[in-house]
């Protein structure tokens, strides 16, 4: 179990210089996107990215987008009942929540909207062996949304330096490779990540300042075999 806690720190003791700093970093980075959206051509940019291709990258980009995959929370859940019921239940929030803000912009504000595949047309584009493309539902990225959120939890969760960079480096390849697969645009992906950070940060605010009750301070433990047992074991092997 001792592993399992090194990922996870107490909030108390992530500081507020480091929760800053976090924030700037997300803010730089979304920024960044934002801007980039606005100011480069959606077609232009997807074309560039997925044409710079190769077969390397195609495996590459085709494992690393399944981290942004809801799914990805199902295992960080299991091993924070572990560590506290009260982080469990927040990742079972963001999974949910991202879910829903997702679903909402994606089918229903912006339902319809076209995707690379249909919207430049599939000569254009290069399609990596068995990734299925979809054509419509651009926006947002909820891959995108999902690795940042899962990324800035992580970071929340531990102070490491070195972990809250290789969490945010981490979405940033899962954004990268929405658009490298032909499945979203460069708005989509800024669009996620903003959904994806907001819902963390939010939640994580919300948690932060509620009383919480007993059981959300408690935790499962591993089966152990009290010292006693180990005794009379080593007594009747000697016998």
């Amino acid at each position: 179990m001792t592993s399992i806690r090194y990922f996870v720190v107490i909030p108390s003791s992530f500081s507020p210089k480091a929760a800053m700093s976090t924030m700037v970093a997300y803010a730089s980075v979304i920024c960044s996107l934002v801007l980039g959206a606005l100011i480069i051509d959606k077609g232009q940019c997807v074309l560039w990215i997925n044409g710079h291709n190769h077969p390397i990258l195609d495996t590459f980009f085709k494992v690393i987008t399944n981290l942004g995959d809801g799914l990805i929370f199902l295992p960080i859940i299991l091993i924070l009942l572990f560590v506290q019921f009260r982080f469990a239940l927040m990742a079972v929030m963001l999974m949910a929540g991202n879910a829903l803000m997702v679903s909402l912009f994606k089918r229903v504000l912006f339902y319809g909207l076209e995707r690379p595949r249909t919207f430049l047309g599939e000569n254009l584009l290069h399609f990596v062996p068995g990734v299925e493309v979809y054509g419509i539902n651009s926006f947002p990225s909820g891959h995108t949304a999902t690795a940042f959120s899962a990324a800035l939890f992580i970071a929340f969760l531990n102070g490491n330096k070195r972990i809250r960079i290789l969490a945010l480096f981490t979405a940033g390849l899962v954004a990268y490779s929405r658009m490298y697969l032909a499945q979203h645009f460069l708005i989509d992906v800024a669009g996620g990540a903003v959904i994806g950070t907001s819902v963390t940060y939010i939640l994580w605010l919300v948690f932060k300042n509620i009383h919480n009750p007993k059981w959300m301070t408690m935790k499962l433990s591993l089966p152990q075999k009290s010292a006693r047992t180990g005794s009379e074991s080593a007594t009747n092997h000697t016998a």
